[in-house]
C-alpha cells in the first residue's frame, strides 16, 4: 500500500485546519474537494456516492489522468502535486485519500488498484453503486477523528 513522503502527512494534517472544520476529517469534504477538481479538469458530470462507511468518486471522464502535472494515476496519490488548472498555489486533493483513508482504491474499467487497506477478491463496493456508465471510480472509507 502506498505511504506518504516523510512530512507530507505532517503538512497535511497541519493543513486541516483551513480545509475541515473544527479540525474533524470529513470524507465528504475529501469527496466533494476531488469532485470539483475533476470539474475543473473536464468532467462533465461526477457522481458522488455515500454507500456504506464509503465515498464514491466516479465519472466516464478519467479526471485521474487528466492533468500534464503527473505521468500516472498514482502520483495522484504518492505525492503533493500541484493542480495549476485550479489555482496557482493549489494542490491535488487526492493526496487526502492516502493520508486519511483506511482503505481506498481507484478503478479504470476493470483495472483496479489499491491504494489503502486490503485487496478483496470479493466484489467491489463500487459495484451496482455507482451508475454502469461510470467506469472511472475513486473509492474509500475513512475513519472520522480529530486533527
Amino acid at each position: 500500500m502506498l505511504e506518504l513522503a516523510d512530512g507530507a502527512v505532517d503538512f497535511l494534517r497541519r493543513r486541516i485546519a483551513g480545509m475541515f472544520p473544527g479540525r474533524h476529517i470529513d470524507a465528504k469534504l475529501i469527496a466533494e474537494n476531488i469532485a470539483f477538481g475533476a470539474a475543473v479538469l473536464g468532467a462533465g458530470h461526477v457522481e458522488l456516492v455515500d454507500r456504506g462507511g464509503w465515498w464514491f468518486v466516479a465519472s466516464e471522464f478519467n479526471w485521474l489522468a487528466a492533468s500534464n502535472a503527473h505521468d500516472k494515476e498514482v502520483e495522484l496519490f504518492e505525492t503533493i502535486l500541484p493542480f495549476p488548472e485550479q489555482s496557482p498555489t493549489g494542490h491535488r486533493a487526492e493526496i487526502y485519500v492516502t493520508a486519511f483513508a483506511e482503505a481506498a482504491y481507484f478503478r479504470i474499467g476493470d483495472a483496479v488498484t489499491w491504494l489503502r487497506g486490503e485487496a478483496t477478491e470479493e466484489v467491489l463496493p463500487d459495484r451496482g453503486v455507482v451508475p454502469a456508465w461510470c467506469t472511472k471510480v475513486l473509492a474509500f472509507r475513512c475513519r472520522e477523528r480529530s486533527g
